[in-house]
């Protein structure tokens, strides 16, 4: 199983071996089919669309102020960014991981994508925080690009 990391607009690129998990802690409403955010189900390409990964969605994070990061680059004085970092770094990588692989065997061994809200210019974001929690467990979690 190869794990990548993409955002929203993207799924719209995704292969059907490629499931998107939201890290997200809203997800747009397109996504579950304006339905419920509980509610999953294969997109008109035959994608899963609605999959959550709550163990790793930013929630449980309460009074952090995002110093608008975007403009300036610095993520250091980011309380959202600091505060997601130390629960991530947290988790027991294994257990999340063992998750992921048994969405993957329910899904025919597809690829997994975990997917955040912001783009990957944008530093503000739990991406780096993720990639580096998988690096550090010796994974790779790989950019989504879209095929040419």
């Amino acid at each position: 199983m190869n794990v990548y990391i993409s955002y929203f607009y993207n799924i719209r690129f995704f292969p059907k071996n490629l499931i998107p998990i939201s890290t997200a802690v809203y997800d747009p409403k397109w996504y579950h089919d304006f339905k419920s955010n509980d509610y999953a189900f294969r997109d008109k390409r035959g994608i899963i669309n609605g999959l959550r990964a709550h163990i790793l969605s930013p929630y449980k994070i309460e009074n952090a102020e995002c110093h608008n990061c975007k403009s300036n680059k610095d993520t250091s004085i980011c309380s959202f960014i600091k505060q997601y970092h130390d629960y991530i770094f947290s988790l027991n990588f294994n257990d999340v991981y063992n998750w992921l692989l048994k969405v993957s065997h329910k899904f025919n061994d597809s690829d997994i994508c975990l997917i955040v809200y912001e783009k990957p210019d944008n530093p503000c974001s739990e991406r780096s925080t993720l990639i580096e929690w998988f690096k550090c467990n010796n994974l790779e979690l790989k950019e989504f690009s879209k095929p040419l």
